[in-house]
């Protein structure tokens, strides 16, 4: 996709501007933050910046405006109180509004009360409506009313003795929460989607992850008002990713911080160096029978590379995590996982970081192991049904393929056409896969013969050849767990302990980290020592398609 131009930016001010007015709820406002993000793309290009996907970089800039002018909206005097009401009992705090430089203060202390207390506290001494009237109005008594305008002004003075020394470190340096998940995600992509890039989203669920945290502490905490904050928590209580314990919320699934992922790594890398010859022992053997089977001789000899790196992964996986499953005393069934909206059927897992990504290379990011991501199609050209699956690893980031598209299902249906030289299927393909098709050949999934037609390197089994795939790696993997039990399980000795009022994850996500590096350190010592994928020096994807006609 080619970067985007000044010419060509003024063609996406109505795109924006859509999304504005919803955000802020009125034009006026909504054309302020279209001019801004506006300015900030012409500086970018201006600068020589590189925009490529010109709808996904400008929306991420809306956003970020969004929010800036939220802080500006609540940090900023906007009316001039001289007489809040007839009445003045209790009234003193509010006496500092007439003082135009604690005027700031105040509006932001009263926005960062919850909703109940925020709005009787607005009524009676910002519009000067009488008790009786707030009170038939909302349809709750009297004396409630009056105590929720007690306890307003009880946390108001709390808050309004408090400095900025109050706010989180969340609230001036976000960190970044990546979603992911076990199981089947909803039809619109969640858990992952319910946050995706929304730093504000990502920090409400980091700071509420140690203990229970109520609305208004989370929203003074981050530095937004409450009343910009209830709808965010509420939407990610239904979503699944909080759950709610009285008037205060947490967020329900696991999330991995820094210390988490490095704390047994040093342990695991030991283990690895002292074990990866033996271990190989049995690889190789697995693969030698591999090789022999029929649907492995009848593929392409890019596409078997691509079969023996998915044994390869899957049998020293399967080795680790049997022994990773008896610690944790079994896997969770499938049909225990809990039922979520939209479809999905999924625990959420997060893992959060306080450095940018690009540049934070770590110890442990060779060696991870995106797992293997399965989607199908059904009925297209002669096939039944066809799946594409693939690990995402060092090796091969085969799952990056897939940036900016919202599914794999064009790129299935590209590749089969491709398999069975189905010109006209292919012609039909979507265009965000046309444009990738330099990146799929890059990545070992397309080639060019001498003519430059396109040839499928992927592998294709049928569903039989794929059951008889995984004997061979059950068969092995098994072996290798028997012979490396105990130093297996010594990594399992001190699982990660997750406050206790999280219950949204598995067992199994507690060992995790104490042992998934382990199979890709295996892998890559027996690289670096010759023994594995010698004079391999291209990407390698583990990947290949099912098809049944």
């Amino acid at each position: 996709m080619n970067s985007m131009n000044k010419e060509e930016l003024t063609e996406y001010a109505d795109f924006l501007l859509k999304i504005a007015v919803y955000k802020a709820g009125n034009i006026t406002d909504a054309e302020d933050i279209v001019q801004e993000t506006m300015l900030a793309a012409l500086t970018q290009i201006e600068k020589g910046g590189n925009i490529q996907k010109p709808k996904s970089w400008l929306s991420a800039v809306l956003n970020r405006k969004y929010y800036d002018f939220l802080r500006r909206k609540y940090r900023k005097p906007v009316v001039c109180i001289d007489v809040v009401c007839e009445q003045t009992d209790d009234r003193d705090l509010f006496e500092k509004i007439e003082e135009s430089e604690e005027a700031e203060s105040i509006r932001r202390c009263l926005a960062m009360l919850t909703k109940n207390y925020r709005e009787v506290m607005v009524r009676y001494y910002m519009k000067g409506e009488k008790l009786s009237d707030i009170a038939s109005s909302l349809n709750i008594p009297l004396n409630t009313v009056k105590s929720r305008l007690y306890a307003g002004r009880r946390h108001m003075e709390k808050e309004f003795e408090m400095s900025n020394n109050g706010y989180m470190r969340q609230s001036y340096e976000p960190e970044t929460l990546w979603i992911g998940c076990t199981g089947e995600s909803g039809l619109n992509g969640e858990p992952s989607s319910l946050v995706g890039n929304d730093k504000i989203k990502m920090n409400l669920l980091i700071l509420a992850y140690e203990k229970p945290l109520t609305t208004a502490e989370l929203a003074s905490a981050i530095g937004i008002p409450t009343a910009y904050v209830e709808p965010i928590v509420e939407d990610l209580v239904k979503g699944g990713l909080m759950g709610r314990v009285s008037d205060k919320v947490y967020t329900d699934f696991i999330i991995f911080s820094e210390n988490d992922r490095t704390k047994y790594f040093d342990a695991q890398k030991n283990i690895a160096d002292m074990n990866y010859r033996e271990v190989w022992k049995i690889v190789d053997k697995g693969l030698a029978e591999l090789r022999e089977q029929d649907y492995y001789k009848s593929q392409r000899k890019s596409a078997k590379l691509k079969l023996e790196s998915h044994f390869v992964i899957r049998t020293v996986q399967h080795a680790v995590y049997s022994v990773r499953n008896e610690a944790c005393g079994g896997l969770e069934p499938f049909s225990d996982y809990a039922e979520r909206p939209n479809g999905g059927k999924w625990y959420a897992i997060g893992n959060r970081y306080n450095k940018v990504l690009d540049n934070a290379e770590s110890c442990y990011s060779p060696y991870g192991i995106n797992g293997e991501w399965g989607s199908g199609i059904f009925d297209f050209l002669d096939a039944k049904f066809i799946s594409l699956n693939e690990f995402d690893t060092v090796l091969c980031h085969a799952h990056r393929l897939y940036d900016g598209m919202t599914d794999k299902r064009p790129a299935i249906k590209m590749l089969y056409s491709v398999y069975r030289d189905n010109k006209d299927a292919f012609s039909a393909v979507d265009n965000c896969c046309i444009d990738k098709i330099d990146r799929f050949i890059e990545i070992g999934f397309l080639s060019r013969n001498e003519d430059g037609d396109l040839i499928c390197e992927v592998p294709v089994i049928s569903q039989k050849e794929r059951e008889k795939h995984f004997e061979f790696i059950g068969k092995n993997g098994d072996e290798i767990a028997g012979k490396f039990h105990n130093s297996f399980m010594t990594l399992m000795e001190k699982p990660l302990q997750i406050p206790a009022h999280v219950k949204g994850y598995l067992k199994w996500l507690r060992y995790d980290k104490c042992c998934c590096y382990l199979p890709m350190m295996i892998i890559l010592k027996a690289k670096e020592e010759g023994i594995y994928l010698k004079d391999i020096d291209k990407p390698e994807a583990a990947a290949y398609m099912v098809v049944e006609k």
